[in-house]
C-alpha cells in the first residue's frame, strides 16, 4: 500500500494541537511511519481567533486536535478551524457524548488509538472525500463593509447579489447583517416574517427545512433580513460565524454579506472567513481619511490584504479626488469604480427594484462581477503628501 500522504495525489501537511505529551509522541511516530511531512505541533491550545492564521502561515491542510484535555477550548477551536481544513478529533477514551459534540462543531474524523492503520484509514477517507468534493467546490462568501455610513455598501450588496445570480450563479444568498439600518429589506420592498436573530436563536436545531422558512425569496435570491426592531442587536461570535459560513457554503454558490462597519466584520470573524472583503468608500477626502483608519484596523486585526478589494462608489472626479490620488493616498489600488448614477438609483428605490442593467450603475456592477472572477491581488504604493494629509491626527 502506498504511503497515506500520496493517496490520490494528496500531500498532507498536518497541524497537531495536543497538550498530552504521550498521545502527541505516539501520533508523531505514526506520521513518521506513514511518511507524512513533519507536522507543525502546538503543545497548548492557541487563543481564540488565531488557529486559522497558523494553518495558513504553515500551509497545513489537516488538523489533529486533542479534544479531551480541555473539551470546551477544543470545541471552540474545532468550530473555527472546520471551515478551513479537515479536523480529526483525538480522544483517548471512548466518550460518545464528546464525539457527538465534536461532530456538531465540524470534526470529520476521530482517533482514539493512533495506530498506523487507524491514521492511514483517516487519510484515505479524507482523500476520497476531497476528490469527490473537488467536483462541487464550496460556495464563495463576499463580505461588504462600508468605511463610512452612507457610502452605498448595502445598495451595492443587493445589486451584486442580483447580478451574480443573473450571471449564472446557481444559488445566491444575500444576508443583511446591519441591525441598525436594515437597508436590504427596505430597498427590495420585502416584508420578511423572520430575520437573522431568528436564525441565531434556532441555530442548534437548524436544518434545510427550517432554513427555508427563515429566508425570503426575491429576484432569484434567498434573502436573510436584519431584525425589524433596530434596538435588537444579534450577537454573532467567531465560533457561530464559522458555523454559519460553513452552513452557507454547502448550500449556496455565492453568499453576499452586508455588514455595518469594519469593526463588526473583524470582531465577528466574518472578515477572516470571507473569500473576499469588499471595502466600500467614496472619493471624498473625509471618507478616505476614514478608509485609511479602517485599513489600519483590518491589517492589525485580520491581517490578510490579499482578500481585500477597495471599491470606489459614487465616483465623481469633478467633486472628489481622482483615482490616482486615492491609490497614492491609501497605498492601495481601487479594485473597481462604480459610477454615480443618482437619478437611476432614486427611481429604483421608489419602485423597490434593482436599477436597470443598462444604467451606468448597472454596467458598473456587471463589470465588478467579471472582475471578481479573477484573483489578482490589490496593488500597493508608497504614500505621498496626500497620504500624509489623510494620516494627520
Amino acid at each position: 500500500m502506498p504511503p497515506a500522504n500520496r493517496n490520490r495525489t494528496v500531500v498532507w501537511k498536518p497541524l497537531v494541537v495536543c497538550p498530552q505529551p504521550d498521545f502527541q509522541r505516539r501520533l508523531h511516530a505514526v506520521l513518521t511511519e506513514l511518511a507524512v511531512e513533519q507536522p507543525c505541533t502546538l503543545t497548548e491550545y492557541p487563543r481564540s481567533g488565531t488557529i486559522t492564521v497558523l494553518v495558513e502561515r504553515h500551509g497545513c491542510n489537516i488538523c489533529f486536535l486533542d479534544a479531551a484535555t480541555n473539551s470546551e477550548e477544543a470545541q471552540l477551536l474545532i468550530s473555527e478551524l472546520a471551515p478551513a481544513v479537515p479536523v480529526v478529533a483525538l480522544h483517548p477514551r471512548n466518550d460518545a457524548d464528546l464525539i457527538l459534540r465534536c461532530l456538531r462543531r465540524g470534526a470529520c474524523e476521530f482517533v482514539a488509538d493512533p495506530t498506523a492503520d487507524a491514521v492511514r484509514g483517516v487519510f484515505e477517507r479524507l482523500a476520497r472525500t476531497r476528490y469527490e468534493a473537488a467536483q462541487q467546490a464550496p460556495g464563495a462568501v463576499y463580505c461588504l463593509v462600508p468605511r463610512k455610513p452612507g457610502c452605498g455598501a448595502s445598495t451595492l450588496a443587493a445589486h451584486l447579489a442580483i447580478q451574480l445570480r443573473s450571471d449564472g450563479a446557481n444559488q445566491v444568498l444575500l444576508v443583511d447583517g446591519d441591525h441598525l439600518t436594515a437597508s436590504i429589506a427596505f430597498m427590495l420592498r420585502l416584508k420578511p416574517q423572520f430575520h437573522l436573530e431568528d436564525v441565531l436563536r434556532d441555530w442548534e436545531r437548524m436544518d434545510d427545512d427550517l432554513w427555508s422558512r427563515l429566508t425570503v425569496p426575491a429576484f432569484g435570491l434567498d434573502v436573510l433580513a436584519a431584525p425589524e426592531d433596530p434596538t435588537t442587536r444579534p450577537e454573532v461570535s467567531r465560533q457561530l460565524a464559522a458555523e454559519l459560513c460553513a452552513f452557507w457554503r454547502e448550500r449556496y454558490a455565492v453568499v453576499v454579506l452586508d455588514l455595518p462597519d469594519v469593526r463588526a466584520a473583524v470582531d465577528c470573524g466574518f472578515a477572516a472567513l470571507a473569500d473576499i472583503v469588499l471595502l466600500v468608500t467614496t472619493n471624498e477626502l473625509a471618507a478616505l481619511h476614514a478608509t485609511r483608519r479602517g485599513l489600519r484596523y483590518l491589517d492589525a486585526e485580520a491581517g490578510d490584504r490579499a482578500k481585500l478589494r477597495l471599491i470606489l462608489n459614487r465616483y465623481t472626479p469633478a467633486t472628489g479626488l481622482k483615482r490616482e490620488d486615492v491609490k497614492t493616498a491609501l497605498a492601495l489600488e481601487p479594485f473597481a469604480i462604480l459610477c454615480n448614477d443618482y437619478e437611476a438609483m432614486q427611481a429604483a428605490l421608489l419602485d423597490g427594484k434593482p436599477v436597470p442593467a443598462a444604467s451606468r450603475f448597472g454596467a458598473s456592477v456587471r463589470a465588478l462581477c467579471r472582475q471578481l472572477s479573477h484573483k489578482d491581488p490589490p496593488e500597493r504604493k508608497s504614500a505621498s503628501w496626500l497620504g500624509s494629509l489623510l494620516n494627520r491626527k
